[in-house]
C-alpha cells in the first residue's frame, strides 16, 4: 500500500474518532438540567428545576418530608 494512503487513513480515522468524542460529550451535556432552591415558611425548602417543583417540611424524627411532582 502507498504510504500517503496510509497517512490518509490514519487522518480520517482521527477526525472520525474526535467526531464521535465530541458528538458524546454534546450528549450527555445535553441531559443537563437546571435546578435551584429556596426556603419557605415551613422550615424547609421549595425545589425548582426543569423536570418539576417540589417542597419540603421538617418531620418529628429530624429529617424531612419532600412533597411535589419532582419527588414522585
Amino acid at each position: 500500500m502507498n504510504k500517503n494512503k496510509q497517512i490518509t487513513k490514519g487522518y480520517k480515522m482521527k477526525k472520525i474518532a474526535m467526531i464521535i468524542g465530541i458528538l458524546s460529550v454534546l450528549a450527555t451535556s445535553a441531559n443537563a438540567g437546571w435546578s435551584y432552591s429556596q426556603p419557605n415558611i415551613f422550615g424547609g425548602y421549595n425545589y425548582y428545576t426543569n423536570n418539576g417543583n417540589g417542597y419540603s417540611q421538617p418531620n418529628i424524627f429530624g429529617g424531612y418530608n419532600y412533597h411535589g411532582s419532582l419527588f414522585n
